[in-house]
């Protein structure tokens, strides 16, 4: 029954093409042997180019012998073997378990690419995944956790792919029992002090119990919340791209307008996957921080402010836009220094800006904002200086404004404030392309040059 229907499953999904190389990882355990047995079993137009990859974690003292006997029934079945040995001395005192895991999913990848293998196979199998689920539901039960195990998906250079997912572990048994198949037992799977093993021993016998066909239906589960999941992502991406304006190496700014529209469930799916996609390295975000995350950036009454997202990224709101930021803040710091500008040249200033005056010839093919200026030959020169706030800039020919009620009007952040310079001709001030450009120098008079004050 195995056999066929395992051959049914290469036949119908085509994982790989005959004789095509695929990496087996192996343990030792009945899983992975009978895998390996079914593997050898396959007829020639089905059967692949076996590689065996095993790991000694050098953690008991069984696995001598265990490597000893796969590397008899390699030579036996006339399979290629690759063992990797995870010394003693690098085990870590603590999160061994992730560290072994870390250590073996590298070297299966290191196999596939010195061998050119596209397919690794690993023993996963239908309590497996009911495991998982279970698992995932008691840690979390966020819905992007629940997929479970897939039985394919991207790894290295290839895919990894999981066949045994359709049997339980009593058919992988009988089976075993069946062929006469040897295999070794870890005595660590019986201990309860871990969860998986409890969930195990404890948990899963009791729904088997209630429905014989519950490993069917966590197969089930799994698929088609992976297939609403990819349509969700979609989505979801689809305005990701939309909220993001601009990203470099420690910042990322976007429009808050756009998330701002949708439903509070919705911006949980938004966020949750600008995270995942701008900062694949890092866990996801939890489902307190998504929360409160969501509530200040809707709160209306607070247009400014910060709010930590951990692993040392905080965003901030500012008015319709959000900044993500990794780092600690820094102050800005006030300076009194000035730059003078040569007509045709970038200045670049302290807060990585650049500034210029450009007549029409050469005017640059890339700014971020211009304005038109009129000047005559006694404006000049025209220098650079921070902004402090207090100044006025001409609006008329009888009113002025000050920098702070433009800043206010523009809705412009504390940082952008404090990093702030305008330009200016001795006494008067012009202006800058991004703010306003004063009442004097913004209209044609006789004697006057037409220039374009831009910014970068």
């Amino acid at each position: 029954m195995v056999t066929q229907a395992f051959q049914n499953l290469i036949k119908e999904q085509q994982f790989w093409q005959p004789a095509e190389k695929v990496v087996v990882a192996t343990s030792t355990g009945v899983d992975s042997m009978v895998l390996l047995q079914l593997l050898t079993q396959l007829p020639m137009g089905l059967k692949p180019t076996i590689i065996v990859a095993h790991v000694n974690h050098e953690l008991r003292a069984e696995s001598t012998t265990e490597e000893t006997y796969l590397r008899q029934y390699c030579e036996q079945q006339q399979l290629t073997l690759k063992v990797a040995h995870w010394p003693a001395n690098a085990h870590p005192t603590t999160g061994i378990e992730a560290a072994a895991r870390q250590f073996r999913y590298h070297f299966f990848e290191s196999v596939m690419q010195t061998t050119g293998a596209k397919v690794l196979l690993t023993a996963h199998h239908g309590d497996d995944q009911l495991e998982t689920l279970v698992m995932k539901l008691i840690r979390s039960g966020e819905l992007h956790e629940m997929r479970g195990i897939q039985v394919s998906r991207p790894f290295g250079p290839g895919q990894l792919v999981r066949p045994l997912l359709p049997f339980s572990k009593a058919m992988l048994r009988d089976f075993a029992t069946q062929q006469a198949i040897r295999f070794f037992e870890d005595e660590t799977n019986e201990s309860l002090t871990v969860l998986r093993n409890r969930v195990r021993h404890q948990i899963v016998p009791q729904l088997k119990q209630e429905n014989p066909q519950i490993i069917q239906n966590a197969n089930r589960f799994s698929t088609r919340l992976s297939a609403v999941l990819a349509v969700q992502n979609d989505w979801a991406m689809t305005v990701v791209k939309l909220m993001v304006r601009h990203k470099a190496q420690t910042e990322l700014v976007g429009d808050l307008t756009i998330v701002q529209q949708f439903t509070p469930v919705q911006q949980r799916l938004i966020w949750q996957q600008l995270w995942r996609t701008e900062y694949p390295g890092l866990p996801a975000l939890k489902s307190n921080q998504l929360t409160e995350l969501i509530q200040f950036t809707n709160q209306q009454a607070k247009p400014q402010g910060q709010i930590d997202l951990g692993h040392d990224y905080a965003l901030m709101k500012v008015y319709d836009q959000f900044i993500i930021q990794s780092g600690s803040p820094q102050e800005s710091v006030a300076t009194t220094e000035s730059a003078e500008l040569t007509v045709n040249q970038w200045c670049s200033l302290p807060n990585t800006e650049r500034i210029g005056v450009f007549d029409l010839e050469h005017l640059p093919q890339k700014v971020t904002s211009q304005q038109v200026i009129w000047l005559t030959s006694t404006d000049w020169p025209l220098t650079v200086q921070q902004l402090t706030g207090s100044e006025r800039l001409a609006i008329g020919h009888e009113h002025t404004k000050s920098i702070k009620r433009l800043f206010i009007d523009l809705k412009w952040s504390q940082s952008q404030r404090q990093n702030s310079w305008g330009v200016w001709s001795q006494n008067q001030l012009i202006g800058h392309p991004q703010l306003r450009v004063s009442a004097l120098f913004n209209q044609p008079q006789t004697g006057k040059i037409r220039y374009v004050l831009c910014c970068d």
